[in-house]
């Protein structure tokens, strides 16, 4: 293994696990893949200071190569020297599950911003530094990363890190280092399984973060009405609060009587934060749980009451049931829906507001699950009055041929329209609107790109819709 004085010696300006991004001075880790020494060359040439590597070196670099054990934890091990374990210092939290991950981060961060934390912020649309946002490309960042930016928060006075724990980085041990204060489940239903392959396999890893990342004295939050949620819970011994909008037996955190919901948001009473009813711009069932998950949240940390409300009157979240357009009694929705279970949730929630026609424009992305697709055909064909499915992410697959797997699902034909170029799918749908008409745009919601093979282009669903709308 690396030792503190073998790294201090060495005099290293900085750590990479990518050979792209190495700078001189760095210390590269380069990890048994195909081609490593391919990567480890243009490290070297781009000014590594050194190799740490499982495997014996090269003769051509034996003064210039440490060979280890265990790569990943002589990786930790570096990390956790280099920027001195800014996790023993900051109070971190986590949520995992499949849905509702983003909008619950942006509502834990504001609740402990109302209570006069300053708070990091890492997730799906984008990294955060108190006010200072940083655009993300990953759910949850490399190991390297979460270290690097966890030590520019401490400098910026942080006190507090609220990230989304996505189960490819649980699964790959993105993680390890943090010991997290709480760790929130929202939900578990089907999604990823061109990775995990079983939704057993899925579970398990999202399970870690609860059995091996969350410390002895952390609490954990579940949503027990998730089938998946409810056996997390029953699994865990010590400190955990159950939250339920069904009012499951064991919760601790649950409405009272109707929660009541318009487009404006909703407003619901839950008697163990408070007397009075909560009120925010969110409305669907999906962000009940949501609330509820977070105020689990607060009630574990024993947040003020004023706090939670500040933060549940106040956040909106790009792109998740964004109106993006509301006007002439016509209603236009943006939102990330890209798996069966969150399509089919949005798709409940503008059925209930709609009182015209509900519209849905959607696609899949290449290169993913590709057995949600036609389940989510079948769901938009039973929730929605008119369909248009197009294209969403193809990357390097043929978009027609992701349609056609789409289009297995659905058996009614009657209103279906087929647009394979999204920009005119959208317009096409908008302009087809009368009032009182709801149209659901679902799959890329805050993203502001298409990828199409290699590239991304610039794209936004809601800059369509206003195009549309002129």
């Amino acid at each position: 293994m690396l030792s503190n004085a073998l790294l201090q010696s060495l005099n290293i300006k900085g750590l990479a696990d990518d050979s792209r991004r190495v700078k001189p001075g760095d210390l590269f880790f380069s990890f048994p893949v195909e081609n490593s020494l391919t990567f480890v060359k243009k490290a070297l040439e781009q000014g590594a200071l050194a190799i740490v590597a499982e495997t014996e070196a090269p003769i051509e670099m034996k003064s210039r190569w440490i060979q280890v054990k265990n790569i990943k934890e002589a990786r930790l091990q570096a990390a956790i020297y280099f920027y001195d374990n800014p996790f023993e210092k900051l109070n971190v939290h986590a949520i995992t599950g499949t849905n509702g991950k983003t909008t619950s981060t942006f509502l834990m961060e504001a609740m402990l911003n109302a209570a006069g934390k300053k708070t990091a912020l890492i997730g799906t649309i984008c990294n955060k530094i108190g006010n200072e946002v940083v655009p993300s490309s990953l759910t949850t960042p490399g190991l390297l990363d979460l270290f690097a930016f966890a030590s520019h928060a401490l400098e910026k006075g942080c006190t507090d890190l609220v990230m989304e724990a996505s189960s490819h980085a649980l699964d790959q041990g993105r993680v390890a280092g943090i010991s997290f204060k709480t760790a929130l489940f929202s939900n578990l239903t089907q999604d990823h399984l061109d990775y995990h392959l079983t939704m057993d396999n899925y579970f398990e890893a999202k399970k870690t973060l609860f059995t091996k990342y969350l410390s002895k004295e952390g609490r954990a939050v579940i949503n027990v009405d998730d089938v998946y949620g409810k056996r997390l819970f029953d699994s865990l011994d010590g400190n955990k609060i159950a939250v339920s909008r069904l009012k499951a037996e064991e919760a601790m955190i649950s409405p009272e009587g109707q929660v009541f919901q318009s487009e404006r948001g909703m407003s619901l009473h839950v008697p163990a934060i408070s007397n009075q009813p909560f009120e925010t711009h969110l409305c669907g069932d999906f962000n009940v749980d949501n609330v509820l998950l977070v105020l689990g949240f607060a009630k574990a940390l024993n947040i003020p009451e004023h706090a939670m409300r500040i933060a549940l009157e106040n956040v909106r979240v790009h792109g998740r049931f964004e109106l993006v357009y509301n006007k002439n009694k016509k209603h236009v929705v943006v939102d990330y829906a890209h798996t069966p279970d969150a399509l089919e949730r949005v798709l409940q929630t503008a059925r209930r507001l709609c009182q015209g026609t509900l519209a849905v424009v959607f696609g899949c992305g290449g290169d993913r699950d590709k057995t949600k697709r036609p389940l989510m055909g079948t769901i938009a064909m039973n929730n929605a009055d008119v369909l248009w499915v197009t294209s969403d992410n193809p990357r390097s697959e043929n978009p027609s041929d992701i349609i056609q797997d789409i289009l297995k699902g659905i058996s009614k034909k009657e209103n279906l329209n087929v647009v394979e170029n999204r920009a005119e799918a959208i317009q096409k749908a908008c302009l087809s609107m009368n009032d009182n008409d709801w149209l659901v745009i679902a799959g890329k919601g805050h993203e502001n790109y298409q990828i199409i093979g290699q590239t991304k282009h610039h794209f936004d669903d809601s800059e369509e819709v206003q195009k549309a709308m002129l």
